[in-house]
């Protein structure tokens, strides 16, 4: 936990904004007259609101913006440039997989401090398909934590080096434990994970969610899978109404399926609303 006399740690963060605004907040309690001007004119910027806009999201750092921060932010060790150089980048990325790879190079540099293995096995819990899976799979009948076994389970689909990762990861987290009778079931618990981690897990999730039904499309009998679409012309303004629909549906479905007798096998769902056409302007 950071003090009041003391400056933000970079590496603590996954977000350089929110780096930024605890930053000025701590500089401007311990010194009433430092404000967003006296910042940016210390990076030699001219725009005296450059770092509001920047820790609002309504501007970006620059190749050239970036290193005059870390003039101003007083980052003097190579690895502390580093690591805001690369939150930076993270932060801003738009590409999915760009950014999947930049978060492994945060962990990474987590790591060497010791900071990042709740959040690495967050992420991996969240965005890996068969933890998800796997943690299901506990509550069923019979269920084995031996890697063969949940393979096969698995349909081949996960290694059985994965599998001994995910169940790691599971009872690191606290998500499955052993019972009175030495056998695994889920904890009922829940994990809270910082908002940064849970937006780039579930994209990660749901592509391999849909690359597993696509080839279910193809290697599952039509009697053990169901696919269905329907497109239609709507007013966006009922959206809101529609996603809580498709939500009220997801839940209605998790309680059926939570209360049936002796399940056997992990089924999964996807609902996709998404827009084909692009509202042009006249």
């Amino acid at each position: 936990m950071t003090e009041i006399n003391e400056l933000p740690k970079i590496i603590e963060y996954m977000n350089y904004r929110d780096y930024l605004r605890d930053f000025y907040t701590i500089k401007k309690k311990l010194k009433n007259d430092y404000s967003f001007r006296t910042f940016t004119r210390m990076a030699g910027l001219s725009s005296p609101s450059h770092l509001k806009m920047v820790i609002d999201g309504d501007r970006s750092l620059t190749n050239n913006t970036v290193h005059k921060y870390v003039k101003a932010l007083g980052l003097k060790k190579k690895k502390e440039v580093y690591y805001f150089e690369l939150l930076v980048r993270y932060t801003q990325e738009k590409d999915h997989q760009t950014k999947v790879e930049l978060f492994k190079q945060i962990i990474e540099e987590k790591k060497k401090k010791g900071l990042s293995k709740l959040e690495e096995e967050q992420f991996s819990f969240l965005s890996q398909w068969h933890c998800v899976a796997i943690y299901v799979l506990v509550d069923l009948p019979g269920f084995s934590d031996d890697p063969d076994w949940i393979v096969s389970r698995l349909k081949k689909k996960v290694s059985k080096k994965n599998v001994s990762k995910a169940l790691q990861v599971l009872i690191d987290l606290k998500l499955i434990e052993l019972d009175s009778q030495k056998k695994w079931s889920q904890s009922k618990g829940a994990i809270s994970t910082p908002d940064d981690i849970r937006n780039i897990a579930i994209q990660s999730y749901h592509r391999d969610m849909l690359a597993l039904a696509e080839q279910s499309l193809v290697a599952d009998n039509c009697i053990d899978r169901e696919f269905n679409g329907v497109t239609f012309p709507i007013n966006t303004e009922l959206l809101p109404e529609l996603k809580e629909k498709i939500r009220n549906f997801r839940k209605e479905l998790n309680q059926l399926t939570s209360n049936s007798k002796n399940p056997n096998q992990v089924y999964q769902i996807n609902i996709q609303l998404f827009p084909l056409t692009e509202v042009k302007n006249d």
